[in-house]
């Protein structure tokens, strides 16, 4: 509701909401609450569902994912990864960090940014049907052989953390000095060169507004959120409503029957400044949920 712009109808939203739901597979808990680690959705369902609340802004550029499969198992880490590589088919464009993947992974991407320790760039191009581009570039380079049996994202890392390739260069000076990094920057310069020519036929005023929705409807629609999520937990009201039960109890018969005088003035001011200070501490009380160990759950 609040990710996409203000001219988009509500049923829009909704409907396609609904099929990023579909593309994702999430019918089956659809409906479910989130909740906390340990409970609530499991870790493959968490990822799933970041990635459907991108989808679900209908990114016009990227779609940025940070890391979509760590701490899941192969077999869950397969299915993200086959589920981005068909959306990048159909013609989406994708940005996401990975940690670590397997040979069979690192194989479905198309092309690699290759950042060194403090944010150096150590190679930026096409991975190549079974990493051959990256693998040639780094060997043409100085770097050893990747084995048959090697994963060519274990064996870059290995290469590139030694320091230096053959002739003692790091891998960073050897980027600069190569004709790919000449061949990007042509690239940069190419589309640099270009957009000043390109029409855009949204350049209007909201197209530049820091959010996608007004104000008006982002505090409709976060105030019907947490409304929500107070409702789903009872207790926390309940332990609210006695605090401030028990709190203006314990104010009032404490001031109890304060007459006219300077003295009963002085009480009844003070009587007010407590359920001040009482209740704004109640308001901002924090419930503490512990989720069950994982394995009784």
């Amino acid at each position: 509701m609040l990710r996409q712009p203000k001219s988009v109808p509500i049923e829009e939203k909704h409907q396609w909401v609904e099929e990023v739901i579909d593309m994702l597979n999430m019918r089956d808990f659809a409906n479910a609450v989130v909740g906390i680690p340990g409970e609530g959705l499991n870790v493959e369902q968490r990822k799933l569902l970041t990635i459907g609340v991108e989808l679900a802004a209908k990114p016009k550029l990227l779609l940025f994912l940070d890391e979509p499969t760590s701490g899941l198992d192969s077999q869950s880490s397969w299915a993200i990864v086959a589920f981005l590589r068909k959306l990048a088919d159909a013609g989406q464009a994708i940005l996401c960090t990975v940690h670590q993947p397997s040979a069979v992974l690192f194989q479905q991407f198309d092309r690699l940014l290759f950042l060194a320790r403090g944010g150096k760039t150590v190679y930026f191009g096409d991975i190549g049907d079974n990493s051959r581009k990256l693998l040639t570039y780094f060997q043409n380079n100085g770097a050893r052989a990747c084995g048959d049996e090697e994963n060519p994202a274990e064996w870059m890392l290995e290469i590139v953390n030694n320091g230096t390739n053959s002739s003692g260069q790091d891998w960073h000076s050897v980027w600069k000095a190569s004709q790919e990094r000449a061949d990007v920057d042509a690239e940069v310069d190419r589309i640099i060169m270009e957009k000043p020519n390109a029409s855009s036929n949204e350049d209007t005023a909201d197209s530049h507004s820091e959010f996608a929705m007004p104000f008006v409807d982002q505090l409709r629609e976060v105030t019907v959120r947490v409304f929500q999520q107070y409702w789903r937990m009872p207790s926390y009201i309940l332990s609210k409503l006695m605090l401030g039960t028990i709190a203006g109890l314990f104010v009032g018969f404490s001031f109890w029957k304060a007459d006219g005088t300077l003295a009963g003035m002085q009480n009844i001011m003070f009587a007010v400044f407590m359920i001040i200070t009482i209740f704004s501490t109640i308001v901002q009380q924090v419930c503490l949920i512990i989720a069950p160990p994982l394995d009784s759950c």
